[in-house]
């Protein structure tokens, strides 16, 4: 008997196209950002697939009842014409701060319930290839008092959308324990999601916003003879981070995680997604990074679980590390495709610029 497969989406692996709509007003938005012929390239490296993060809260805060910008929903409406010119699907995912100090806030349905309703209302019979995600990583609220919430904000969509996909996401960063606890919705087309990053000290290594700034030089799979020293006078995280990192730092911990994303979308009926997973350029040897994206990537194609790897332009992205340039927020060093691609990278990930099955 082969391995087990998860139900399968209607999607199987793609990338996040970040920094677009990821700012507190529409104003700071530039429309251009990404175009067409980036939905069209992803598409030859073998995408299906491409998710794409949204501020709806920072953007729409101080709105009457959250009023989207038509800005944005312009932006958005000429993504679904593209999504289903190239038929490819394209993810709505409501965005959020991520970094280590926020958290979800318990009223955060009053936030949700308004801007789904706008985008369920507007998209309720635009292309089929148009998926919404309902919320990315609530993390810091309790765990039944999202649950809560996300049912009825499931509820309320499909009240007015039974055409698209919705994927639902558990607490704690979508974390797989938390979406176990999710509620069973008994949908056709619901999709539970997750995400990967695993072991975070390698993966996160150097990365301000989790106060890894000195955990760097991290190698993986874990060896004692090439782990770097503690940094000088370490904080109590720095402490925590290298202590266990010989536990969490092996092949066998990374690979131990993904039968049960199998087993809980057999039992649900239901696909499961890894909306994102990724590794942090700038301070992690190409080499290594490579390896832990052939690892995962394998892991999750042969499982049948649809993937989408954070991200393109970004820090985590496909293209070449000397290639790579940010200015102020929003504005990006022009990139060649293809000739700027990390094709190490991008054939880890199981995409090529071949014709793709």
């Amino acid at each position: 008997m082969g391995m087990k497969k998860a139900i399968a989406a209607p999607f199987t692996k793609g990338v996040n196209f970040t920094n677009w709509l990821e700012f507190k007003t529409a104003e700071q938005i530039d429309a251009s950002y990404f175009t067409r012929q980036d939905f069209e390239n992803a598409k030859k490296l073998g995408c299906d697939v491409v998710r794409l993060p949204i501020h709806f809260e920072k953007i729409c805060e101080g709105m009457p009842d959250y009023e989207i910008p038509e800005k944005v929903f312009g932006i958005l409406d000429n993504v679904a014409a593209w999504a289903e010119e190239l038929q490819m699907y394209v993810i709505f995912d409501f965005h959020n701060a991520t970094d280590t100090d926020s958290r979800t806030s318990d009223d955060v349905e009053s936030v949700l319930t308004p801007i789904w309703k706008q985008v369920a209302t507007r998209y309720q019979d635009a292309t089929e290839y148009l998926i919404f995600e309902l919320m990315n990583e609530p993390h810091g609220i309790d765990v039944p008092l999202w649950n809560g919430i996300i049912e009825r904000v499931f509820k309320m969509v499909r009240s007015i959308d039974r055409k698209h996909y919705i994927v639902a996401g558990g607490a704690d960063w979508n974390s797989f324990a938390a979406m176990k606890t999710l509620p069973d919705f008994q949908d056709d087309k619901v999709i539970y999601t997750f995400h990967f990053y695993d072991p975070h000290t390698f993966t996160h290594q150097g990365a301000p916003w989790c106060h890894m700034e000195r955990v760097t030089g991290i190698p993986f799979p874990y060896d004692a003879d090439k782990m770097p020293p503690l940094p000088e006078n370490p904080t109590e995280l720095e402490k925590e981070r290298f202590a266990d990192y010989p536990k969490h730092g092996t092949l066998d911990a990374v690979i131990q995680y993904f039968d049960q994303y199998v087993e809980f979308s057999v039992e649900r009926n239901a696909p499961v997604f890894c909306g994102e997973f990724g590794c942090f350029i700038p301070f992690i040897e190409h080499e290594q990074r490579v390896n832990w994206y052939s690892l995962v990537t394998g892991l999750l194609k042969e499982r049948g679980i649809a993937r989408t790897s954070w991200d393109y332009y970004g820090g985590f992205g496909l293209f070449k590390k000397e290639a790579l340039g940010f200015g102020p927020q929003g504005e990006r060093k022009l990139l060649s495709f293809p000739e700027d691609l990390d094709m190490d990278v991008v054939k880890a990930l199981g995409l090529s610029l071949e014709v793709n099955e």
